[in-house]
Formats: structure tokens, sequence, C-alpha cells
């Protein structure tokens, strides 16, 4: 085999892409040697050596709300790439539309990642094609379960907390018909702040009603047309909770559109806290969710795994903080 200064071809492409089991002395003549060369090492090569690229791949849903141009994502991705940054990994965004979806592990494989971190919504939280990534690689699902039986690792606001919260403030405004929501039908997240609804009302003594519950499914356009048949069918109700700020939006502009002022005539919550919520007329009163924090948290324990190497499970919960603006007032 050729050798350069002694040492084998081979010898030197493993130790200037990262294998360790080559002595110091001969692994300082190598540098050496490619210092004077100004070699620049190969990342796939790297990587073959290593096992390991060093690349964490993040899908994300691609319906409502959930591109770049979302309002919470870009918090998510901006935590993800401060923490997996500092330790040394790149990220790869899979946003390929017209993929075939059978193929999302080969898509994985192919691009040789270390880990995934799944930021999904609508029908891709149960798209099984997704969720079998998490039996080739270590993954992280971030606000994005669709429910609570499967063994994977998640990282979510304490979104039952959050609803309950929510409810009983409108509660202890003195309204008696509150009306909710919803996001969709899938979501974890979503039956949570319905259950946090209920439990509210139950714990107040006051009914549940099946009537009251309408789905928005996340969108603005959607809330608002929900929200117009909902008070055609019971013009009485004096508190909205939607599941999100943006459904708060479609909610508080289908008011307007019925005559109705916010909050004199009906009160409106929503759920997120968004940039613009603080900036709404009037100002939203709404849920917080940590989004960085979550983000963090997740790329945390997704490094621990790629680390450890172990089928560890992680189920995480960050509280939420009700933050009390403008769009809610007492019963008059």
């Amino acid at each position: 085999m050729a050798k350069l200064a002694g040492v084998s071809v081979s010898t030197v492409s493993k130790a200037l892409n990262g294998y360790d089991g080559i002595n110091e002395d001969t692994k300082k003549k190598i540098m050496q040697i490619a210092k004077e060369m100004d070699y620049v090492p190969n990342v796939m090569a790297r990587g073959l050596v290593k096992k390991t690229t060093n690349t964490i791949g993040v899908f994300f849903g691609d319906q409502v709300n959930s591109g770049f141009d979302s309002p919470f994502l870009s918090d998510y991705f901006r935590s993800i790439k401060d923490i997996v940054g500092e330790a040394g990994y790149d990220l790869l965004i899979f946003s390929n539309r017209n993929r075939d979806t059978s193929s999302y592990k080969m898509i994985c494989h192919e691009k040789g990642v270390d880990g995934v971190i799944l930021i999904l919504t609508g029908s891709k939280r149960t798209d099984g094609k997704i969720h079998e990534l998490h039996e080739a690689f270590p993954t992280v699902y971030i606000d994005s379960l669709p429910n609570d039986r499967m063994r994977v690792n998640f990282v979510e606001s304490d979104n039952e907390r959050g609803a309950y919260e929510a409810t009983r403030h409108l509660i202890e405004l003195g309204h008696r018909k509150i009306a909710k929501l919803a996001g969709d039908q899938i979501a974890k997240g979503s039956f949570d702040r319905i259950s946090g609804y209920k439990n509210a009302l139950l714990d107040s003594g006051m009914p549940y009603d099946e009537r009251f519950i309408r789905y928005g499914y996340f969108s603005e356009e959607t809330a608002y047309r929900e929200t117009l048949e909902l008070f055609a069918s019971d013009p009485d109700i004096t508190a909205v909770f939607a599941s999100s700020d943006l459904m708060a939006f479609g909610v508080i502009r289908a008011l307007e559109t019925l005559g109705k002022r916010v909050p004199e005539d009906v009160s409106v919550v929503g759920f997120d806290d968004i940039d613009s919520a603080q900036y709404f007329r009037p100002p939203l009163t709404t849920v917080h969710q940590q989004r960085f924090k979550m983000g963090e948290t997740g790329s945390k324990i997704l490094l621990e795994l790629i680390k450890e190497n172990v089928g560890i499970t992680h189920h995480i919960r960050i509280p939420t903080q009700l933050v009390v603006r403008g769009s809610s007032g007492p019963l008059h």
C-alpha cells in the first residue's frame, strides 16, 4: 500500500477524518503534513469512519401554520439550531412535499442523519410511514404526538393545565356560556385542551355541553366561519376559548361582523401567545407556550439519545402560563 511519510494512505485518511484508534505520535505527524498541504477533511469520509455525520434531520408538517412563515415554528427552529449547533451538529430540513412518503427512512439513511426531530401538523401526525422513523433512528417529537399510546420521545406543553386555567379565568369573570373552538380531531394536544376546558367547567359545577364545541383546525378563516355558525345557533354565548391565537383572531373578526364588542359583549381567550397577540386589537388574553424551551429540551434529549445509544423514553411536559390582556373581561 502507498505510504506518506512512512504512514499508509488508509491510516492518513482515518486520522484526518476523526478515527480515534491511532497513536498520538502518528496522529501528530499526519496533522503536520495535512497543515503543510492545506488538506481539508472529507465530511462523508469522516462519517464512514466514525459511523456518524453530525447531522440532525428535521421533518415538519406542510399544512396550516407549519411552514417557515409560521408564527411559532421559527422559535422551535432557532432553539434547535442553537443547541445542536453548539454541540457540533448541522441541521438538515426535509421540506420536499412531493417526495414518496414510503421513503422517509430511506431518505434519512441516504442523507446519513444521526437523529431526527419531528414537528408535525395535520394528517402528518398520523402518517405511519413517518412514525416508523423512531424505530430506525434516535427520534424526538416536539408538540406533534398523535396520541399518548406510542412509546416515543416527546416534548409538549402542558396543554390540559393551560386550557384549564384559561377556562377558569373566564368562569371567575362570571361567564357561564363558554364556547370552545378546538383545534383538530387528530392531535393529542387538541384533545388535552378540550379535556382542560371540560374539567374546569365540571370542577366549577357547570355543565359540559358538546354543542359548544367547534373545530377550527388551527385556521383563522375556519374559525371565522365556525364562530358565525356557533352564534347563529346560540347568540347568548358570552365567552369563547380558542385553541390557538390565530383561531382567536378569526373569532374576534367574526364577532365584529356580528356587531359584538370584545370584551364588553363577548370575551375571547387564545392559546400560544404568538408575537402578534399582544399587538392585536384588543390585545389577546392567551396561554403562553414556552416554544423556545420546548425546542431546546427536545434537542438536548436527542443529543443524549445519540450519544448514549440507548432506548430511554422521555415524556416531557413544559409548563404554560395564562397571560391576561384586553380581550377578556367581566360579564356585564
